[in-house]
């Protein structure tokens, strides 16, 4: 878990991925938010300006935080995205992003009191420190989830209630979060994404379904020219073992992968072939370990990963 986390988050913390990830969700591929166009959220920075010159400082509590300040349908936008790395469900993530998002907000009321600091309010302005002309900055939080089965968590607030009673949740303000899952993600969409993120979810999505995934590597160059961190990171999320071999720089070569995984079917097919001779299963592993060179383990774990 320590290590899919590290390098979710480093992957994901990287502009390009950060927004390649933000324009699949909100802007269906089109590339609305540019790398360029991001920052860095830090505790210790003055990032934002908004409404009477306050500068807001927002605390960096998620796994990346970024503030996107551009142009959008010719008016200035200021927002702040954030991204939450899942490689495991998390049954409580409505609450967890709502307490992100409303400390936000917290954080941007509280710089507003303190900019008018000195200034003649109102009764009620003072009572709050937040005039009428004050404005927030709308906090958007995306869940980006590595996992190839399907999200079985509940994605709103509501849905966490066992109380279903229409009548008393329409007065209970409902929650619901922001998730791309692989499972769910259709074949023709991956090629909205414009970085190998796409890449790295289409893999997931597959992971478990040996022949799919190898006929898309097949069909697909993209996956035979990775970069080595996305490689690391499906080696972390999909327990795979995909080597790196340098070439054209930093460029991956996915031909070991699918050396790997040829070699895989043809262990699981010897094993089903001895099997129909009536061999038992345990007899036909050890056969098929000493015919490839590989260990009792190892081919074990091709036979219930490929059969599975």
């Amino acid at each position: 878990m320590g290590a899919i986390d590290t390098l979710s988050k480093e992957y994901m913390s990287d502009p390009k991925h950060f927004a390649d990830a933000i324009n699949f969700f909100l802007f269906d591929g089109e590339q609305v938010v540019q790398a360029s166009d991001l920052k860095e959220l830090d505790p210790t920075e003055m990032a934002i300006v908004y409404g009477n010159d306050a500068r807001v400082p927002v605390q960096k509590v998620r796994d990346v935080a970024k503030s996107w300040n551009s142009m959008y349908d010719s008016n200035a936008i200021y927002m702040i995205l954030g991204i939450e790395n899942q490689s495991e469900v998390h049954y409580a993530m409505a609450v967890k992003n709502m307490v992100y998002d409303a400390l936000n907000y917290a954080d941007q009321v509280r710089e507003a009191r303190k900019s008018h600091q000195g200034e003649t309010m109102t009764g009620d302005e003072f009572l709050s420190g937040f005039t009428k002309d004050d404005k927030l900055i709308p906090v958007i939080t995306l869940v980006v989830y590595f996992g190839s089965e399907p999200w079985d968590g509940e994605t709103s607030l509501h849905g966490m209630f066992a109380i279903k009673d229409p009548r008393i949740l329409k007065y209970v303000p409902d929650y619901t979060i922001n998730l791309i899952q692989p499972a769910k993600i259709p074949d023709e969409d991956f090629p909205k994404f414009k970085t190998e993120l796409g890449r790295v979810l289409e893999y997931i999505k597959y992971s478990k379904n040996k022949r799919e995934l190898t006929k898309r590597i097949k069909e697909n160059e993209e996956f035979w020219r990775i970069h080595k961190d996305s490689l690391d990171l499906l080696n972390a999320t999909t327990h795979s073992k995909l080597k790196f071999k340098e070439k054209e720089g930093r460029l991956s070569d996915m031909c070991i992968a699918m050396d790997e995984y040829g070699n895989d079917m043809m262990i699981l097919g010897y094993i089903k072939r001895m099997q129909d001779e009536g061999s038992p299963l345990e007899k036909a592993i050890e056969t098929a370990s000493a015919i490839f060179g590989k260990s009792v383990e190892y081919v074990k774990e091709v036979y219930d990963e490929l059969v599975a």
